[in-house]
């Protein structure tokens, strides 16, 4: 959930391209620290016989999702502007946090 912060300071310097680049690098530095732990929390909570086939399944999925993704984020950034697409990406960061921290609490 830390990786909304840079995300949302990003609207605030928009303008500044150092600011900007600096906040880009820690929010792929979170984001990569953040998928580190969901692939931890999936390997804990599912069963060995069926870890291969959901990792399989979650990969497959945002490889097809990425590129889906992108053309619906570039159709909603010509009609949205940019402020409200980062806005819309931290508040589904946020609700994946959150969601990690329920599947630890389930996990327990």
């Amino acid at each position: 959930m830390l990786s909304t912060i840079p995300l949302l300071m990003m609207i605030f310097f928009l303008s500044n391209w150092l600011a900007l680049s600096v906040l880009i690098a820690l929010f792929g530095f979170l984001t990569s620290f953040q998928n580190i732990l969901s692939e931890s929390m999936i390997q804990i909570t599912t069963e060995d016989a069926y870890l291969g086939r959901v990792l399989t399944t979650i990969r497959t999925s945002t490889s097809i999702g990425g590129p889906i993704s992108s053309v619906v984020a570039g159709i909603m950034l010509d009609h949205s502007g940019d402020q409200i697409l980062i806005i819309l990406c931290a508040v589904f960061i946020l609700i994946g946090g959150i969601n990690m921290l329920f599947a630890k609490e389930a996990a327990n």
